[in-house]
Order: structure tokens, then sequence, then C-alpha cells
């Protein structure tokens, strides 16, 4: 049978009939593997880090100093082009999966020194540990996202790879958190991070199972690029200008992080804010989009082929010309082709998911703390209302998104993922003040019965979770978890839809990896500022002010609303939501 027919035989098959034989590839097993070798160690470094943290004693505003860290990830983008081709000195299993275990190895070496430090006089030990591994992890990522596209050889393989993926990543959650949790209560911190760090071994099978990509010997096709209509001498040197801005940010930030955790008194995490936050989000976010609009212009919107490097060029060079497609073509192109409407989009996704950001840090203190207003649950407790009903929820909220948005468009669906998001912080709010409202909902809704009873179930778990006060109380932080959880699920689907409908597909890639890592940026770098305000005005005050603070991205999400709506015409509006 010659491949023309096997190709025609091949299309006459139905989908999901393809899908499943799809399924029986090694690569859908190595998929699901790496995707654990990729949320482990994120989850690990994040989350269960705090609540390990909390229970020794750390202070809230050194543990937002130290979520610090997390913004390996919302960077990553800028170190991507190093990988972009695949490339490796020592390529023992080949350039892809040789960097793929060249990643997950040091990753697993850093979780095992975990159980081997005590974060009450060690936490200079633990910050260097804790941010080796997430930029280890956020570099991991990429060159696994590059080696999932590249070794799918349909689109059933890229569909099933990124489900596997997302599945993968979930399952990491449940292990690091609800697992984690509850045995913290029986086996101690240091056995649960050890655990982790074999888990983390485990997975590296993957890499050994995954198939590498089959590169072709020809360079890949030239995308266009403006870097063809702009001098030479312009290119580098507004290049090399948005490169010293993103070093001296990230200085900025690495100063802080230290001398909070060496300095005594540290610094004020509020003043770092106040003072340097603004200058940070100016030279990393600002700078690079007002140098893009300057380029425009002066040289106009039209890109031309993109230039190879020439010979006599040195490293140096390279390097720049690589940062400029990276940075600045996207940039222009997606500044040419919204004009001002660019800075609503910057400042949206800045803003939209700031009030979750923030406040992520800080869960696992309010749940497990006993001061500022923390509500003292055990590690039981938490696992069981945060890490398993939590997730269900999370995976709930995102469901109902979807319908929603195929019901109403993405644009209502924005605005109402903003208010929810804003909205449920006063769920904690009450709950920092004994959970009167929440209580006296769940009275009138009637599910008072039915929640107690699955809570008293749930707080039966914690050695301390026994009667009827507790399994009260469960039912408190069930409600709070699961409001606030179905909200962030429901806003991740909105903000996912409305970030991947403005990014150009020819600038797809880097596009939506430049929005969604500021989605990030704001809430990150508010951790210290939040974390100072605990302990100076206990988390109630705090939770009031993060929901005035989420009312920004509603105003921001009605501003783009009505700015969509004026460009469209009236026939294309339904179809958009708008």
């Amino acid at each position: 049978m010659t491949e023309a027919v096997q190709a025609a035989e091949a299309d006459k098959t139905p989908r999901f009939i393809r899908a499943l034989r799809a399924l029986n590839d090694r690569r859908m097993a190595a998929m699901l593997l790496l995707s654990l070798a990729a949320g482990l160690p994120f989850g690990a470094v994040l989350g269960t880090l705090n609540a390990w943290l909390t229970v020794e004693g750390v202070t809230p505003s050194t543990i937002g100093t130290l979520s610090l860290i997390t913004l390996g990830y919302a960077f990553k983008y800028l170190w991507s082009p190093a990988f972009q081709v695949a490339r490796h000195p020592r390529p023992f299993l080949g350039p892809r999966r040789t960097w793929l275990i060249s990643l997950q190895v040091p990753i697993a070496v850093l979780l095992l020194i975990l159980p081997f430090s005590n974060p009450a006089s060690q936490i200079g030990l633990i910050a260097i540990v804790a941010l080796g591994v997430a930029l280890l992890s956020a570099t991991h990522d990429t060159v696994l996202d590059a080696w999932r596209i590249e070794v799918a050889r349909s689109e059933e393989d890229k569909d099933l790879m990124a489900a596997l993926y997302q599945f993968g990543y979930r399952a990491s959650t449940f292990v690091t958190g609800f697992m984690a949790l509850l045995l913290a209560e029986f086996i101690g911190w240091q056995m649960v991070y050890g655990l982790i760090a074999l888990m983390m071994v485990l997975a590296i099978s993957g890499t050994f199972i995954a198939p590498e990509p089959e590169m072709s010997s020809k360079p890949a096709e030239a995308r266009e690029s403006y870097q063809s209509i702009i001098p030479l001498q312009a290119l580098r040197g507004f290049t090399l200008a948005v490169a010293i801005g993103w070093a001296v940010a990230i200085a900025m930030i690495a100063w802080h992080v230290f001398a909070s955790l060496t300095q005594v008194p540290p610094p004020s995490g509020s003043a770092f804010v106040r003072e340097q936050g603004p200058v940070i989000v100016m030279l990393t976010v600002m700078l690079p989009a007002a140098l893009a609009a300057v380029l425009l212009w002066k040289y106009g919107r039209t890109p031309g082929a993109t230039l190879p490097n020439r010979p006599e060029d040195g490293q140096a060079a390279r390097v720049l010309n690589s940062l400029f497609r990276a940075i600045f073509d996207p940039l222009m192109e997606m500044i040419g082709r919204l004009g001002w409407g660019a800075l609503l989009v910057l400042l949206l996704a800045l803003t939209y998911r700031f009030a979750d950001a923030v406040w992520g840090a800080f869960a696992y203190p309010f749940y497990l703390g006993d001061e500022y207003g923390a509500i003292g649950h055990t590690m039981a407790d938490v696992a069981v209302a945060s890490k398993f009903f939590g997730v269900l929820m999370t995976m709930a909220g995102a469901a109902i998104g979807v319908v929603v948005i195929s019901l109403i468009g993405r644009m209502p669906v924005l605005v109402i993922g903003a208010i929810l998001a804003a909205a449920t912080n006063l769920l904690f709010a009450d709950l920092a003040r004994g959970g009167m409202a929440i209580d006296a909902f769940l009275e009138w809704t009637r599910l008072a019965d039915p929640i107690r009873m699955f809570a008293g179930w749930a707080a039966s778990i914690s050695p301390e979770g026994q009667g009827a006060e507790a399994g009260a109380r469960m039912a408190r932080l069930m409600l709070a978890i699961g409001g606030e959880n179905i909200a962030g699920g429901f806003a991740s689907v909105a903000v996912v839809a409305y970030l991947t409908s403005v990014v150009n597909p020819r600038f797809a890639a880097v596009q939506y990896a430049l929005l969604g890592s500021l989605t990030m940026l704001i809430g990150t770098l508010g951790r210290p500022w939040l974390g100072e305000m605990i302990e100076v005005h206990g988390y109630y005050t705090v939770f009031i002010v993060t929901f005035w603070l989420g009312g920004v991205a509603v105003v921001l999400s009605l501003l783009e609303w009505l700015r969509i709506a004026r460009q469209k015409t009236p026939a294309t509006q339904d179809a958009a939501g708008v």
C-alpha cells in the first residue's frame, strides 16, 4: 500500500479512533512522566515549602520575600531563545533529552537537600535551594515544551500530549499538596521532601522512555522579522537597553531577597514594593513596549525576512539578535496591530490575576497559623479542604467557564471572572472574623447539614478533628476554599481565552508567553508588601484590601470589552460575545 493510499485511509478513520491508537505509543507514557517532572518542583517550592515554613514559625513577611523566587517562571522567556535550536555540548541521549536530564538531575539533588536543612536557623540555605529549583524548573519547562511540539506527528498527537501534560501537572499538585500535608502530620516534613525527591527521580525515567525528535538537517524556515528594516546600530542599541533594564530589575529583586534573609532588622517589604516595584515594572514591561513603539514609528510597520547571523558577528552580537527576535518582534507586531489598545492589554495582563497571585503565597500561613487572624487548622484539614476538595472545585470552575464562554462569549466571561476573583476575597475576610456570614449562608441555603456531614468526616482524619465544632470549622473552610477555587478556575478559563484571542498566531508562542508571564509579575512583586501588612494589620484587613485591588481588573476588563466592541461590526459582535 502506497503512502498516499495509507494517508487516504487514515483520513477516513474517525478522529477518536486515531486518538485511541495514538495512546499506544511510548511518547504518551513519556509525556505523562515528564509532566510530573515539570509539576513536582513547582509545587515543592511554592505551596508545600510555605506550609513547612509556617509550621516552623517563619514569619509571613519572610515567606512573602522568599516567594519572589517564583519570578523565574515569569522571566523564563528571556533565556528561551538559547533553547530554540536543539543543541547540547554532549548530547549522549540526543540534544533535547540530554537537556531534560541535565536539568532534572540537579532539581532532584536540590530537593533532596531540603530534608537536611532547618528552616528556623538556615533560611538562607532554604532560599538558595528554592531559587535553584525554580530557575532549573522554569528552564526545564521551556525544553519540555519544545520536545512536546517537535515529537508530535499529527494533530491527535498534539491534543493528546497537551491533555496528558495537564493531567500529569494536576496529579503533581496532589502529590505536593494533598499527600504531602497528610503525610507531614505523621512522618514529618523531612521525610515528605525525601519522598518528593524520590518521585522526581522516578519521573526522570520518562526521559529515557521518550524518543528524541527527528531534527531536520536543513535550517528551519525563516519567519518574518522587523530585524531586516532596522539599522544594525539601532537594533543592537535598543536591544542592549532592554537587556540592561532587565538585568537591573533582576538585580534589585535579588538584592532585596538577600538583604531580607541576612540583615537584622530586614528591609521593609512595603517600602520595596512602594519605591522599587514601579521601577521594576517600568524596566521589565514599559521600557520594552515604549522602545518597540518608537521603532514602529521611526522605521515602519512592515517586517521583512529574518536576517542570518553574519560570520563576523561575535557571541554577544548573536545573543542581541536573538533577544531582538524574541522580545521586539512580538511586541512590535502587537503594538502595530492594536495601537493604543496594546497599553490596555498589557495593563489587563498585569492586573487580572493580581488577587490570586499575591494571596497564594499566604494561603498556608492563613490556614495553619495562629497569629494575625489566621485560623489554625491542622495540615490534615488543609490537605482535604484545599488539595482535595479545592482541586475538584478548580476543575469545576474551569468546566463552568468553558460552558458559559460558549454561551455568552469571552468578554462577558472576562468581566464576570474578574468580579468573582475579587469578591471571593470577602469569603476569607469573613473566615478571619469567625465565619459568621458563611454560617448564615449555609443555613439560608440549607447546605449546612450535607456540607457539615462531609466536613465532619474530613475533619476526623485529623488527630485533633473530632467533634461537632471541628466539623463546623471544616465546613467554613471548605466553603471559602471551594468558592475561591471555583472563581479561580472560571477566571483562568476567561483570561486564557482572552489572551489567546489577543495574540497573532504567527507569534503565538512568544506573545502568549510574554502576556502570560505578566499575569504573575505584579502579584509576585506584591508579596513582600502583603506579608508586612499581615503582620501589622492582620489577615482581615489584607483581604479587604485585595478585594478593592481586584476591582482594578474589573474596570480594565470593562474598558477592554468596550474597546473591542467599538472595533467590531454588528455582524461579528455576537460571535465574539460583545
